[in-house]
């Protein structure tokens, strides 16, 4: 009976192993993309206080019509990773300031640097 058992735990193993595993099963191609479809672009920035050029740390930085956000830190600087080429529109947030928006940025074309200045609304 313990034989039995160990090989039916066995056999669960090796099935939970392979049942992952669909390599040779349907050899289907991928449609070929080019390189500038599949090409990540990196988008860093830098947000500031328009008044006073200080740097603002905290700020949510956004990229509208998707998930991706992120946040200053101390020195103000923020950094979008694998980024599709093409244009955003980049949102910026931050308690007692305006919200403040850059519409059509494209990296590609206008540098992958970008610098928000907000307005406080004190």
């Amino acid at each position: 009976m313990k034989k039995l058992v160990i090989a039916l735990q066995l056999l669960f193993l090796v099935s939970v192993v392979y049942a992952g595993n669909d390599k040779g099963v349907d050899n289907k191609k991928e449609p070929a993309t080019s390189a500038v479809e599949t090409a990540a672009m990196v988008i860093t920035g830098k947000v500031v206080d328009q008044v006073t050029g200080e740097a603002l740390t905290g700020v949510k930085v956004a990229i509208e019509g998707s998930d991706i956000k992120v946040y200053t830190d101390f020195d103000g600087v923020f950094r979008f990773e694998n980024v599709k080429p093409g244009e955003y529109d980049v949102t910026a947030t931050f308690v007692s300031y305006n919200r403040n928006e850059v519409q059509k940025f494209n990296p590609a074309k206008d540098g992958n640097h970008l610098e928000i200045k907000m307005n406080s609304t004190l």
